[in-house]
């Protein structure tokens, strides 16, 4: 049974389905999307934005593991923002950010 909970598991993550991280804005969250791509979204009149962090398509030659951000649009209330790595597989890490402008 282990090694079917195993399998499950592993076909999780490579298809990029993972638990939405947590945020410090109460009704907010942002979501994966196949490990490529996230977007933010929250459930109350407020801007919101998504912020994600790739890897460098080049890591995968043998070069460094380098990372850059994208930012997704400033979206209001239950609008999602989203933004997307340049090469699938290469998401790190996701958040909403609130822009004060």
């Amino acid at each position: 049974m282990s090694t079917l909970a195993a399998a499950l598991l592993g076909t999780g993550v490579v298809l990029g389905v993972a638990p939405a991280q947590a945020q410090w804005q109460p009704g907010c969250a942002a979501y994966p999307v196949n490990n490529t791509a996230a977007y933010s979204q929250c459930y109350w009149p407020v801007r919101h934005q998504v912020r994600i962090e790739c890897r460098h398509s080049w890591g995968w030659f043998g070069g460094p593991w380098g990372t850059y951000q994208r930012w997704g649009n400033v979206a209001w209330d239950g609008q999602q923002s989203w933004a997307r790595c340049d090469f699938p597989g290469t998401l790190v890490r996701w958040e909403v950010v609130h822009p004060w402008w």
